[in-house]
């Protein structure tokens, strides 16, 4: 996968002095963090957008910010594609929903990934540049995954009966001072993550098959995403981790990813029960590491294959299995991906009680 470094500002000195301290044990982190696994801290807001079905402003302490906006569409099935599984004598399983939205029916049935669309634009950059498009695919690639008996996906809650669905676009628009070379994707996934989680979808006064006719009434609206504890499910998120010598390092700062042996791009989502994760999609992303030049001995002298300890050599190869393994257990098992979610889910509850107290006030 390509690398999204585009210039690194530093010299194979400062390089071997960053890889030295990110790879002792404790990792020394250049931001002061005292872990490898704790995150920046976010500042976040919802409702920000007119005119949408949900929208987020999520933006970092360095600078880098991003607006979400989420917009549904009511969309025709293409005839032949039937999204709805029959019984045995041939009739539509339509039995109580268990998420009591739209119609209040349940269907059994598999949406299609084309039903999500996401775009990201950075200002200054071409809507068809190859590292735009790679990050674009991967925040889609997690909320396209089909859904399983554990974990519902986007794509299936999309459905409104045999020939109508809703069509759900996602823009993002990014403003980092660094561009691309800060590997935005937690900041990118974070902000999807809460717009997905204010969106409302219309309720419908139609019913069955009937074509949708949605009421006008925004306050009868529901969540895309219900908040109660009997639907658990929340959109995904992607964590960016950094492998330096024996060290795993999430949510990693500019100068961390320009000494990385490796990066992992790993996409959590949530089960139906209340808790618990699973991992749905990881991608490996080359290193900015390697684009950097090798550091050369006070002697002048050149020795090939020999690591010397303070001279800065750009690391080759991919990441060993045991590190992989390491990085999914922090996210699944060592409590990762429940701190950021209960984090977002913090931030929620706060926002509801705030609209609570303003509403009746």
């Amino acid at each position: 996968m390509p690398s999204l470094a585009n210039s690194l500002p530093f010299s194979p000195a400062e390089l071997a002095y960053l890889h030295t301290s990110l790879s002792s044990i404790p990792p020394l982190r250049p931001d002061a963090r005292p872990l490898a696994t704790d995150f920046r801290p976010l500042r976040a807001e919802t409702g920000v957008l007119p005119a949408v079905n949900g929208s987020a402003h999520v933006g970092f302490n360095d600078g880098r910010e991003a607006i979400v906006g989420v917009k549904l569409e009511v969309e025709r099935t293409v005839a032949g594609n039937s999204v709805l599984s029959g019984t045995e004598d041939g009739a539509m399983d339509i039995d109580a929903d268990d998420r009591g939205r739209n119609t209040g029916q349940r269907r059994r049935g598999k949406g299609k990934p084309e039903w999500v669309t996401l775009t990201l634009t950075l200002p200054g950059l071409r809507d068809d540049d190859p590292n735009l498009v790679f990050l674009e695919e991967m925040l889609r690639e997690p909320l396209v995954v089909s859904s399983s008996s554990d974990a519902p996906s986007l794509q299936d809650s999309l459905i409104i009966n045999s020939r109508w669905h809703w069509h759900v676009y996602i823009d993002v628009l990014l403003t980092s001072p660094n561009g691309l070379a800060s590997y935005p994707l937690p900041l990118l996934s974070m902000a999807t993550h809460v717009a997905l989680r204010d969106t409302r979808i219309p309720k419908l006064k139609s019913e069955g098959e009937e074509d949708p006719l949605a009421d006008d009434d925004w306050m009868a609206s529901t969540y895309l995403y219900p908040r109660t504890k009997s639907f658990p499910a929340k959109p995904p998120v992607t964590f960016l981790v950094v492998v330096v010598g024996e060290n795993i390092i999430f949510d990693p700062s500019r100068e961390e990813l320009a000494v990385a042996d490796g990066v992992i791009a790993a996409s959590v989502g949530s089960t139906t029960k209340e808790g618990e994760f699973q991992l749905l999609a990881t991608r490996m992303i080359d290193t900015p590491a390697r684009d950097t030049m090798k550091g050369v001995l006070q002697s002048g002298e050149v020795q090939e294959g020999v690591d010397v300890p303070g001279v800065w050599r750009p690391r080759i190869g991919g990441v060993k299995r045991s590190l992989l393994k390491k990085v999914v257990n922090a996210v699944l098992t060592e409590g990762v991906a429940k701190d950021v979610m209960s984090g977002l889910d913090g931030f929620l509850t706060v926002e509801m009680n705030t609209e609570a107290g303003a509403s009746t006030g």
